[in-house]
């Protein structure tokens, strides 16, 4: 079970660091944009789609690295009243639905995912960009916030701090 929840971590790190890199190329994105209007009246075309794209697949794939450090949004009123039994058992609850909706998350963006492979779908905009990739990267990010979610309520069912 250790070795699992240690592979989880290192996906959730891993998509984490994607997701930088990501928000790295959307700022490049848009600023060559905004450079290329001023200096030769010219567009890129596509820097609003990309970057569209790119912060959605940040969404994703941040998620499973910010339930692994903590900082998904928690109310803590109730949790910080209760005593050690008592935030266990209330995180071993939330790790499970967390788990159970990020398994049904994974499910409809792999129907989506697959619908776009399946017939081809392409964006109206001009770039005629294949959806099947921007949906691959929000799966991608589903599925590590759901291996996340498994790692955290593991952890928690083992006793460690999560």
């Amino acid at each position: 079970m250790r070795s699992l929840i240690r592979a989880a971590e290192r996906l959730a790190t891993l998509a984490g660091w994607v997701a930088g890199l990501l928000l790295l190329a959307t700022t490049s994105l848009i600023l060559f944009e905004i450079a290329l209007r001023q200096f030769a009246g010219r567009s890129t075309y596509i820097a609003e789609e990309y970057s569209g794209y790119f912060m959605a697949a940040m969404v994703y794939l941040a998620a499973g690295y910010t339930l692994q450090h903590g900082e998904h949004i928690r109310v803590g009123l109730v949790r910080e009243r209760l005593g050690p039994r008592g935030q266990r058992a209330l995180d071993l609850i939330s790790g499970v639905l967390g788990t159970a909706f990020s398994a049904l998350l994974v499910w409809a963006l792999w129907d989506q995912t697959l619908d776009a492979w399946r017939y081809g779908t392409r964006s109206f905009l001009p770039s005629r960009t294949p959806l099947v990739y921007p949906y691959s990267a929000a799966l991608l990010g589903a599925v590590v916030l759901f291996l996340s979610f498994v790692a955290f309520t593991l952890k928690r069912w083992l006793g460690e701090e999560a």
